[in-house]
């Protein structure tokens, strides 16, 4: 049910198409937008609890207004909004930040709200808003600081235990915050380094296969080998139009062969090895080399026969 839920909130409004880059970004900014609204939400009852009512109507609105364009809307996904967004969210700390002092622990805030901008705004276009966000950040702090956090008066705010309260709050939802900042930050650095990766091994694969074919325009392996790596269910019929005959030459030998049997020979053709048909048909590498036993056992390949010199002839 929580799984149900999670992935609803980090796909909602995300194009399906969406290549993983895309999508990883889109993940992020909604699972970064759905907190903001539930941190305003939760901080404004808890200033409700203990009687701080102007705020807690203030801090609900701004939650809820979030929410609703979490919801409703695609407008989280405009960089300008983000960008006003956060700032707005800077100056909420600010306030209350500078009410009773640095010990109340609001000013701790500013470490997630000055981390997001690195993964939410992460091309060269969008490198002024990590500026303006960390200037703004900077200048309000000093500020606070010149005058010891104590610019605002709130009544009740030197309460020791709403003090006690706030600090252990904020410190867990900081904490929280920076977690999950941390873990898109390392998916995306894995993400990236898996798709360089898939490049240079696509790149090998095709550079021996036109070395093996002689052919050096007529084929489109680049797009042949694209379709194998994403698993995409284009893959079959553009293997049969590229090498025509292999279908057949496989069925004259065993008529009764399979489409998994003959996605396996296809694979085998383009020099893939155990581990890359594992790894990008999502299963075991013992699961590939029992499907290459029962080829072999289909086929009446003997087990001195290497199987990629067996598949050239075809």
């Amino acid at each position: 049910m929580l799984h149900q839920i999670l992935n609803y909130i980090l796909n909602l409004h995300i194009d399906p198409d969406a290549d993983n880059l895309k999508r990883l970004d889109g993940q992020r900014l909604n699972l970064f937008s759905f907190s903001i609204g539930v941190i305003l939400i939760f901080n404004s009852f808890r200033d409700l609890w203990f009687g701080f009512e102007n705020y807690f109507e203030v801090l609900f609105i701004l939650g809820v207004i979030s929410l609703i364009l979490f919801f409703f809307t695609k407008v989280r996904q405009n960089s300008l909004v983000c960008l006003i967004t956060i700032e707005l969210y800077i100056l909420v700390v600010f306030f209350f930040s500078s009410t009773s002092g640095f010990e109340n622990g609001m000013s701790l805030y500013y470490f997630p709200l000055l981390t997001s901008p690195l993964f939410i705004f992460n091309t060269r276009k969008t490198l002024k808003y990590i500026i303006i966000i960390f200037a703004t950040v900077f200048i309000l702090f000093l500020t606070s600081h010149y005058y010891d956090f104590r610019i605002f008066s709130i009544g009740n705010m030197g309460n020791l235990e709403f003090s006690k309260n706030q600090r252990l709050i904020t410190f867990i939802m900081v904490f929280v915050a920076l977690a999950i900042i941390g873990y898109f930050i390392m998916l995306k650095h894995f993400t990236v380094l898996e798709l360089y990766q898939k490049l240079l091994r696509s790149e090998k694969i095709i550079s021996d296969m036109r070395t093996k074919l002689n052919r050096k325009d007529d084929l489109d392996l680049e797009n042949l080998v694209k379709l194998a790596m994403n698993d995409d269910i284009a893959f079959i019929p553009k293997i049969k139009s590229s090498f025509p005959n292999l279908y057949d030459n496989l069925m004259e030998i065993n008529p009764d062969i399979t489409s998994e049997e003959f996605k396996l020979c296809a694979l085998l053709k383009l020099g893939f090895t155990t581990k890359d048909i594992a790894e990008y048909n999502h299963i075991s590498v013992r699961t590939v080399q029992t499907r290459k036993s029962r080829l072999r056992k289909s086929f009446g390949i003997s087990a001195d026969t290497d199987l990629y010199k067996w598949i050239d002839t075809l």
